[in-house]
């Protein structure tokens, strides 16, 4: 099969991409101009355009009005891994804080609302119940050196948590795992999804996304060891700051 011959301003993207990459320009510093580029490439300032947006669409270049486009700093990255809710021996279970620290960061987390919804047809399905049954939702904005990088919603049956600390506005010592096992609930094993989309509008806003940055959405199932669904977490994750790891058995 022969290869579609690659479009002048992809060429151009190309080459600006190499230097990044290099270090000929350092996170921080701005891409030369529109019509610099135009003359060194021999192209017009629409070619080049669209050679820049593309780099933006990368995650490579903010393009700030005005100003120009500006090389991204690459910022620390959040590890997501089965240590959040895998206890092992006496030791407690890691934290959003405990693991940002690790990595040398700060983490803090924000509780925006608590209260009862109708369950959206995905969750009620994780949590076998019907669609538009009603479920305690937790709303918290997690984030990375007062950079909020990840949207996390958790859901429960209402008969469960109806009365509870967990149906209640305030943060929850030890977290939402160490709640449901205050309950006497013995949990058994939690089942992730993960899939990835672009960022609506408004998630955009809240996670200050770049152009081009798209999210990781993280679904988490808790469920007690006799198999009941007792949580269902749907996490929307700004890619650039997250990095998923897992260490899983050879044999089950």
């Amino acid at each position: 099969m022969t290869t579609p011959p690659t479009s002048r301003y992809q060429q151009v993207a190309d080459q600006l991409r190499e230097a990044i990459v290099a270090g000929e320009y350092p996170p921080g510093q701005a891409l030369p101009s529109e019509s610099v580029l135009a003359e060194r490439y021999g192209l017009n300032r629409t070619t080049i355009n669209k050679a820049v947006r593309l780099l933006a669409a990368q995650g490579l270049v903010t393009v700030e009005h005005g100003r120009g486009a500006f090389v991204r700093t690459q910022r620390p990255v959040m590890h997501v891994s089965a240590s959040y809710v895998t206890q092992v021996g006496d030791q407690p279970r890691a934290s959003w804080r405990t693991e940002a620290e690790r990595l040398g960061m700060r983490g803090t987390q924000e509780l925006t609302h608590v209260g009862e919804v109708a369950a959206e047809e995905d969750i009620a399905y994780l949590l076998g119940i019907e669609p538009g049954s009603i479920v305690v939702v937790r709303r918290r904005v997690m984030s990375l050196d007062d950079e909020p990088v990840q949207l996390a919603d958790s859901y429960y049956p209402l008969d469960l948590v109806q009365g509870t600390a967990i149906a209640e506005p305030r943060k929850l010592p030890g977290g939402t795992v160490a709640a449901l096992e205050g309950l006497g609930l013995k949990l058994g094993d939690f089942e992730e999804h993960v899939s990835a989309r672009a960022a609506t509008p408004e998630e955009r806003k809240t996670l200050r996304l770049a152009d081009g940055v798209p999210v990781l959405v993280l679904m988490r199932t808790t469920h007690t060891t006799d198999g009941r669904p007792v949580e269902v977490s749907r996490a929307v994750l700004a890619a650039d700051r997250h990095q998923l790891s897992y260490r899983l058995p050879a044999r089950a």
